[in-house]
């Protein structure tokens, strides 16, 4: 698409003309349009925006990221919200803190 339209960029989410989607007026949608379309095609399950977006998060706990900069990175008012968003028990949560106290 990108050779056809004579597009350089290197987004992974295009438009049909190979132009970046955060160039559209909503982004998420065709994201999620996009994310469902391949899915069904290559016939991928649970596959989603959200999904994809809490495995990221999930993945970097797991690597050891610090819960505090998930919890801003996603946008989340407190530690409770980010706990539940990645199924995160509160000891988990608290083994993580104590190495800053």
């Amino acid at each position: 698409m990108r050779r056809e339209y004579k597009q350089k960029n290197s987004y992974i989410f295009l438009t049909t003309h190979a132009t970046p989607i955060n160039d559209t007026v909503s982004p998420a949608n065709l994201i999620a349009k996009n994310l469902w379309k391949y899915s069904r095609l290559y016939g991928l399950k649970n596959i989603n925006a959200h999904s994809i977006r809490r495995l990221y998060a999930q993945n970097l706990i797991k690597r050891g990221a610090n819960i505090n900069l998930v919890s801003h990175a996603l946008g989340h008012d407190s530690l409770h919200t980010t706990s539940r968003y990645l199924y995160l028990d509160e000891e988990t949560v608290a083994e993580s803190l104590r190495d800053y106290l």
